[in-house]
């Protein structure tokens, strides 16, 4: 995987397509830097040439071609269908939502990040979702109670589906899609900032979870046993992974309390429904933290007792040493 001179120019791009969008003020503008964007991230999937990216990198362009196709339409009749604005909006909504991964798109999120590598995953549940959710609360947030049913069912999915994930990307995938629930749950509003305060914080912590499973070079959630990696390493993708589920007092415990605070205050039934839903979520991670913890435990004990062996064996070798001298 050798970093060209290309795959530089395509992350500058990637970088900046993003970054155009907050200046961007018409919806062709948009389309324009969304589809930059797209062709810049292709490359990327595609740095390691293996079979499995090439694959990755084709169902990543069919479905961005057609949330592109469905963009151009929606803002198409945008200009010369005033009396529909609200069918018009919901269909836009709906190709953002497909370009993101979200409900009712989700599994060609997980089918993708399944067949790429850690880098492209990582920038894809994180990079790849600020341009969309940007779009989502400068240009589209009158759809509250569409985007209050998606966010549930995002975070329903996403924890469900990731409980029944051997693989790793899948798993993170539906993680992924969870958070994005939490996001989409406050979109609406006056607090909107929360959001972006959301995506920060859960950035922050995917980061250096995927550098630390890129570094073990495992894809299976059974080859965690296997990996031989510092000890370090391990303890820190487990706090990590206590504070992707929220656990107090973790930092990732902190946007999603707040998030909660505003939801009670607003719907009480939505925040509730959230929480029931967040459980799944909680049971994955801490399915993957035990998993870890019973078998460095283990190892330890195993350690512990092969040293207590080994100064029984010593201690008995200087008795008779000491009794045959006698």
């Amino acid at each position: 995987m050798k970093f060209s001179s290309v795959m530089f120019m395509s992350i500058i791009v990637l970088i900046l397509s993003t970054v155009m969008m907050v200046s961007c003020n018409s919806w062709l503008s948009l389309w324009v830097c969304l589809e930059l964007n797209m062709f810049m991230f292709i490359p990327v999937i595609m740095w390691s040439t293996s079979d499995y990216e090439e694959e990755g990198a084709v169902k990543y362009f069919i479905i961005q071609s057609l949330a592109s196709a469905m963009l151009v339409i929606s803002i198409f009749y945008s200009y010369n269908l005033s009396d529909l604005e609200v069918m018009v909006t919901f269909f836009l909504a709906m190709a953002i939502f497909m370009k993101m991964g979200s409900f009712p798109f989700i599994f060609w999120y997980t089918s993708v990040m399944k067949s790429i590598s850690w880098i492209s995953c990582m920038i894809l549940s994180t990079w790849q979702k600020l341009g969309p959710l940007l779009i989502l609360i400068f240009f589209i947030n009158s759809l509250n109670k569409l985007f209050m049913f998606v966010s549930l069912i995002n975070v329903l999915i996403g924890g469900c589906a990731g409980c029944m994930q051997p693989d790793l990307r899948a798993l993170i995938a539906n993680s992924s899609i969870s958070h994005l629930g939490w996001m989409l749950s406050i979109l609406s509003g006056v607090y909107q900032i929360w959001s972006i305060i959301y995506f920060i914080m859960s950035t922050l912590l995917v980061f250096p979870s995927f550098f630390i499973l890129m570094m073990m070079n495992v894809k299976k959630l059974s080859s965690l046993l296997l990996s031989k990696v510092p000890l370090s390493y391990s303890l820190s993708l487990m706090l990590l992974l206590l504070s992707l589920g929220g656990v107090p007092p973790m930092s990732g415990f902190l946007p999603k309390l707040m998030i909660l605070n505003i939801l009670v205050y607003e719907n009480l039934l939505m925040g509730v429904l959230m929480v029931i839903f967040s459980l799944m979520s909680l049971y994955m991670y801490m399915n993957m933290f035990f998993t870890m913890f019973i078998f460095y435990y283990m190892n330890l004990e195993l350690k512990l007792e092969f040293e207590l062996c080994n100064i029984d064996v010593y201690f008995n070798f200087f008795l008779f040493i000491t009794y045959s001298n006698n």
